[in-house]
């Protein structure tokens, strides 16, 4: 029996060439990395999912992925959406709704990188991307009180039905943390699904593969794999396992961080 294989789903966060000081956590992939990287895909048979697509049949033949951006940094307006578009490979951008056209102020170390407008995120969706939910502010939920998990979830899909005059249907946890209760706010709030990163657990925790500005072609191919999430999980647990993995298969010449940040 072939068991039916579940869309590959990327999580990127900015796009454009950082130095390391200015990019500590490693979000912003060069786009010419990106290109060979959705190139890569494309060439191999790979189909680009839009999330309504990804979310009307989540298995099936053929092997399939939806490409997302976390915290809505601008150059995905600027860089990203021209790129795509000249792939033809849509995507999802997770926006935080009361940060429009503000700056990354949850990450003391990169404090100041600019977000979309609210006429820029109209943009992306005029321009084939879909538009999702990344709480209020960039909070993480897990062990938030009832009312703030309200604010950052069902407060902020009015607050984007009301700036760009649809609601979202699903979510990106910030920094990819959920809990029990983040869970079900999500689920409260109407979404039809949320992204996780590699702690899933169900609908409402999906699992996604990070990609960042660390990775080269060869990491890149391997975090295709059907079983990477899980290699994923046991090199954080076994020690060792994963400067293993990155001798084997090399970086880029930036270190490591947290490719979340802090705040």
């Amino acid at each position: 029996m072939i068991v039916p294989r579940r869309p590959l789903v990327l999580m990127y966060h900015g796009v454009g060439s950082r130095p390391a000081a200015a990019d500590p956590y490693n979000l912003f992939v060069p786009a010419g990395a990106l290109r060979a990287q959705l190139r890569w895909l494309l060439d191999r048979g790979w189909q680009p999912l839009r999330l309504a697509e990804y979310l009307a049949d989540r298995s099936g033949p053929g092997r399939r992925f939806l490409v997302t951006f976390d915290d809505g940094y601008r150059s995905v307006h600027d860089v990203a959406l021209p790129l795509l578009r000249e792939l033809g490979v849509p995507a999802t951008v997770f926006l935080c709704a009361g940060l429009l056209g503000d700056r990354s102020r949850w990450m003391p170390d990169l404090p100041d990188e600019p977000l979309v407008t609210r006429a820029e995120a109209v943009a992306l969706r005029v321009g084939g991307l879909d538009i999702g939910l990344h709480g209020m502010d960039h909070t993480v939920l897990a062990g938030l009180p009832p009312a703030e998990l309200r604010r950052q979830t069902g407060l902020a899909a009015d607050r984007m039905l009301a700036e760009l005059g649809e609601r979202p249907s699903a979510y990106a946890y910030p920094c990819g943390v959920h809990d029990e209760p983040a869970r079900a706010a999500v689920a409260a709030a109407g979404m039809r699904v949320a992204f996780a990163t590699y702690h899933s657990a169900g609908r409402y925790a999906v699992p996604r593969v990070d990609v960042n500005a660390t990775d080269n072609p060869r990491t890149f191919s391997l975090k295709t794999v059907r079983g990477y999430p899980r290699l994923r999980q046991l090199s954080g647990a076994v020690p060792g396992l994963r400067p293993t993995l990155h001798a084997l298969l090399g970086v880029g010449p930036r270190p490591r961080s947290n490719s979340c940040g802090r705040g």
